[in-house]
């Protein structure tokens, strides 16, 4: 008869098993989505990409849009943090501000294939596109709570200056870092430094 502990550590052994088939079918997903693109790769794709069977994808997603539905609330809560990481606390330096924005480039460049599946799923998946919409109100609420602390201005332009500064920061670096137009890196962290302290109203210093 098994203890409780042999149990435990069965299902501890089972319970990882489990996450690491999800992550690598994930992976696949984004490896086979970032080849062909998101609406032409199919379930199939994505088993070979893994190495694994069309019945184990269905036992974790329903459809390869599922998959992305992770993905894009993984790198929403990601983002969050990294936004909470900025403007959670005083008002940072420019040396601070600019090494967080590195930080947001090597971000993207981990995951470019992802944020490429995502752009593409967004066009034909509503879901998909209802939650990218979810992750940046959200991330414009956090930097515009520190807006307000850090600016003194009111809630509306808190919000305006926050989703112009959510949207500039991903644009630049969706053409830069996933489209592939090429940017001298030092320059261009160096600008989005100098405009997001201008935009949070904080010191060039």
């Amino acid at each position: 008869m098994a203890t409780s502990d042999q149990t435990s550590k069965g299902g501890s052994l089972r319970d990882e098993q489990k996450r690491l088939t999800r992550r690598l079918l994930i992976e696949g997903a984004v490896t086979a989505f970032e080849r062909k693109g998101y609406a032409a790769t199919t379930i199939e794709d994505v088993v070979a990409e893994a190495n694994a069977s069309r019945a184990t994808f269905y036992l974790h997603f329903k459809s390869k849009a599922d998959v992305v539905l992770v993905v894009a609330r993984t790198l929403g809560r990601r983002w969050r943090e990294l936004y909470l990481e900025l403007t959670s606390g005083e008002p940072p330096s420019r040396k601070e501000l600019h090494e967080w924005i590195g930080s947001m480039v090597d971000n993207y460049t981990r995951n470019r294939g992802s944020l490429k599946a995502l752009d593409q799923a967004e066009a034909i998946e509503p879901e998909v596109a209802a939650v990218r919409l979810d992750n940046h109100k959200e991330s414009i609420a956090v930097i515009a709570d520190s807006i307000r602390r850090w600016y003194g201005c009111g809630d509306e332009e808190a919000r305006v200056r926050a989703a112009l500064l959510l949207v500039q920061i991903d644009r630049f670096l969706y053409f830069w870092i996933v489209n592939g137009i090429p940017f001298d890196r030092e320059r261009a962290v160096g600008t989005l430094t100098d405009l997001w302290l201008s935009m949070l109203g904080l010191s060039q210093t």
